[in-house]
């Protein structure tokens, strides 16, 4: 009898819980609650982010007389 190393069994065992929780999030009405709650907060925190600023592009630019 063979058996089977203990990676690949952790593998399966990780696949199969993906699935599983993949079906209860988006079987569920729970689920798509928590989903949609999850996409409206992140999507509301990185809008009103203070850490993240444009760069501008013409500092690339060599001939930019502002940036030298």
């Amino acid at each position: 009898m063979q058996t089977i190393p203990l990676h690949r069994f952790y593998q399966v065992s990780g696949v199969i819980t993906a699935i599983l929780l993949t079906l209860l999030l988006v079987g569920t009405a729970t689920g798509r609650d928590a989903l949609a709650w999850i996409y409206l907060h992140s999507t509301g925190a990185i809008t009103n982010a203070t850490h993240i600023h444009a760069f501008p592009l013409d500092r690339l630019d060599p001939t930019c007389p502002q940036c030298t």
